[in-house]
């Protein structure tokens, strides 16, 4: 019985609130009064302690390739013939040149999987193919009201290079395995290789934004958790750049809140293990420590969760009741969250999934979402949790 919930669980995910496989919709946000959490943690031009590619503990990381050479004023595909959907074909990233000193890299969503049943008879994660068809199908609605609108006002990444990496791995885009399932007494692969596709991006993104002053990482439900997983190894790739994270949707919580099964699942299925335990140790028995791990190690950078207190989705997916939800969400902000002085959180009331959608419609205590993200990139000094 346990099981039977865990899928329909992650069935759920799949299929609540998608605006399109790309950004999911956010529905109606939610309203609140503001909260403050200590210290204004401001950036600066120094990113800390990082480590250059190639020398990195992470074991897909590879070496670094051409600059993409995309027009400018449009948004282009672009192949990548080392990188993997589910069920092997190749994928790539829709790339949107800007000022050439910012970059905002924002991951898609879209449920995961873990064994034959979730990957192939529940089909709990979007499946690839994933190419230049699969973008040029979706890019008007991906790219409409998001944050990747450059004619959304407000949108304080308006004017930055914009690139925007797809989802169908099934694996929070942290996997680096070809798992072997059993689908009707067939042995049956599955590439579980988000993380390792990541570092193929990286390999050419890095070149080409190699002056970049200004990095967002970003994304929203399963790509906002891949946002935090990759940060580490991203963040060695722009050394001197002032960055942030923005993990909308994708809370770590902590402990049980997500069950064991499952997180047990990630490191057997996917060797998350290769992306995570370089940054924090103990985080296979609970992943609510590396926000800290990351956020420690990077004192000048600025990170985001957004999330509504009762999320539908996530509860669902972690089999949590609505208070359960926000119970645990709670936790991880008092405990985990608020006594990093770079790291804020911006709530809302409601059970909405994702805001990177629509990030127009949100408003907190007079605070809109928009505004708010603005003061986080800018380093203004003002910039605190908010949430009801």
């Amino acid at each position: 019985m346990k099981r039977t919930l865990l899928t329909l669980a992650a069935v759920f995910l799949v299929g609540c609130g998608d605006k399109s496989p790309g950004i999911q919709d956010s529905g109606t946000p939610g309203t609140g009064d503001d909260a403050s959490a200590t210290g204004d943690g401001s950036p600066t031009d120094d990113g800390g302690d990082v480590s250059l590619a190639g020398d990195s503990a992470f074991p897909f990381d590879t070496a670094p390739g051409m600059p993409l050479d995309v027009p400018a004023g449009q948004w282009t595909w672009v192949d990548f013939p080392d990188s993997t959907c589910d069920e092997g074909s190749p994928t790539g990233i829709a790339v949107s040149p800007g000022d050439a000193g910012k970059l905002l890299i924002f991951f898609e969503g879209g449920g995961a999987c873990w064994d034959a049943l979730t990957c192939f008879g529940l089909n709990t994660a979007v499946h690839g193919p994933f190419g230049q068809a699969q973008w040029a199908a979706q890019a008007a609605t991906i790219t409409t009201s998001s944050i990747l609108d450059r004619t959304l006002a407000g949108n304080p990444f308006a004017g930055y290079g914009l690139v925007f990496v797809p989802y169908c791995t099934g694996d929070l885009h942290a996997g680096n395995n070809v798992a072997t399932y059993d689908v009707a007494g067939q042995a049956t692969p599955y590439h579980h290789q988000g993380a390792a596709n990541v570092a193929a991006y990286l390999a050419r993104i890095a070149p080409t934004w190699a002056n970049a002053t200004d990095v967002v990482i970003s994304g929203s439900s399963a790509g906002g958790f891949g946002a935090l997983m990759n940060y580490e190894p991203i963040r060695a790739h722009f050394p001197s750049a002032k960055m942030i994270m923005i993990d909308d949707s994708g809370p770590p919580l902590a402990g049980t809140s997500i069950p064991a099964s499952e997180r047990m699942a990630w490191y057997a299925q996917w060797h998350v293990g290769d992306l995570i335990d370089p940054q924090c140790a103990d985080c296979k028995d609970d992943v609510s420590h590396l926000p800290a791990a990351v956020a420690a190690k990077y004192p000048n950078d600025r990170m985001a969760l957004l999330s509504s207190l009762q999320d539908q989705t996530i509860r669902t997916y972690f089999m949590l009741t609505a208070d359960g939800m926000q119970a645990a969400l709670q936790s991880l902000k008092t405990d985990q969250l608020d006594p990093l002085p770079n790291f804020h959180t911006f709530f809302v009331s409601g059970q909405t999934h994702t805001m990177l959608g629509n990030p127009g419609s949100f408003m907190v205590g007079g605070t809109s979402l928009l505004s708010w993200l603005g003061q986080m990139a800018s380093g203004d000094a003002a910039w605190m949790s908010v949430g009801p």
